[in-house]
């Protein structure tokens, strides 16, 4: 029976033990300061089930906050909830 170690495997098995050592590090980021929780546009179309063109309209209307960085949009899980929170509406019977 070999103990050789493919060199692939080994290179692998590197990169999932760092990927999971910054999935640990960006949960315990997220739980320091959830403030800091970002989507980028393709998570909140998504979550609003909205297309393109409605997450376009929102960020020019100023409904939604945003930034841009070389091209790609980003959303602060606060600046969602507040979205959420600002037109939450109960209707009564």
């Amino acid at each position: 029976m070999s103990t050789f170690k493919h060199p692939i495997n080994d290179s692998l098995n590197k990169i999932n033990q760092r990927l999971d050592q910054l999935l640990k590090f960006q949960k315990q980021k997220q739980n320091e300061n959830p403030e800091y929780i970002i989507f980028d546009n393709a998570d909140v179309m998504q979550l609003f089930k909205i297309s393109s063109k409605t997450a376009s309209n929102w960020r020019e209307e100023g409904i939604l906050p945003y930034v841009q960085i070389k091209g790609k949009l980003y959303y602060k899980l606060s600046d969602i909830h507040a979205v959420i929170d600002q037109n939450y509406s109960v209707k009564k019977k």
